[in-house]
């Protein structure tokens, strides 16, 4: 086997393990749709389930949503496979770097370009995404705050992050065909800093910085924050490059 075919398979395995480590099981989640001006639209419950088959070559979702009406939906996903996701006839890889993840469109010229970025800490996700019409303006975004086993009492208010004394960082990245760097380390610096033109969210459940309108052969951040703990920040950033995407940097502060 080719030295270059070893090295995909060791970069699929690393990228499947952190699937299977940090995001199997029951999550109950709380979701809430947010306007462009981030006003709530709606929130409803959702348990996402993921289950890993016998032989551990596949791993099945099934989503299982409940309406502030009362009604409900069953929504089945997958399978998913060491090499990616099939999601209504389209191929996407998702990308595990450690606790984190990130799928979504590949190219900002795509039909409805959607994203989503999130992590785990110990028995809690929490994801945030975009979606963007046709015309490139910005349609909504989606907080999605889930638990393993039981859904969250309450939502925590939204607020600047504030840190607590000093904190430092580390970063790392993991490009589009699962290739990860070592990490590095960095200083705190504010979402305010990070964002450049994007417009900055900050929400109950998690903070996002993102376009309000994606143009064409641009380059383009997507920014996702959750502080998971009073002395911890998780910070994931899909990053695009001439309207392509091109690395996914997960940093991480810790006070």
């Amino acid at each position: 086997m080719e030295r270059s075919n070893v090295a995909e398979m060791k970069n699929q395995i690393q990228n499947w393990d952190n699937f299977c480590q940090y995001h199997l099981g029951d999550w109950h989640g709380i979701w809430t749709k947010y306007s462009p001006q981030g006003h709530s639209i709606n929130s409803f419950k959702c348990v996402r389930s993921f289950h890993l088959s016998e032989d551990g070559s596949q791993i099945t979702q099934q989503n299982y949503y409940t309406y502030p009406d009362g009604k409900t939906k069953l929504q089945n996903a997958g399978p998913y496979t060491s090499t990616g996701l099939s999601f209504n006839g389209h191929h996407f890889t998702i990308l595990f770097l450690d606790n984190s993840f990130s799928w979504g469109s590949t190219t900002i010229t795509a039909d409805a370009p959607f994203f989503e970025t999130g992590f785990t800490h110990d028995n809690r996700r929490t994801s945030l995404t975009a979606v963007y019409k046709q015309s490139g303006e910005l349609q909504h975004m989606t907080v999605i705050s889930e638990q393993l086993g039981s859904f969250l009492e309450a939502l925590p208010d939204p607020g600047v992050i504030q840190p607590d004394g000093v904190w430092q960082g580390t970063v790392k990245q993991i490009t589009p065909d699962l290739v990860t760097s070592s990490p590095e380390e960095i200083g705190w610096q504010p979402l305010e800093n990070e964002c450049g033109n994007n417009q900055i969210f900050h929400l109950p459940g998690g903070s996002i910085s993102c376009p309000l309108r994606i143009e064409s052969n641009s380059v383009m951040d997507l920014i996702v924050d959750w502080q998971a703990a009073s002395n911890k920040l998780f910070r994931g950033i899909r990053h695009f490059d001439n309207s392509e995407f091109s690395r996914f940097l997960l940093q991480v502060y810790e006070s």
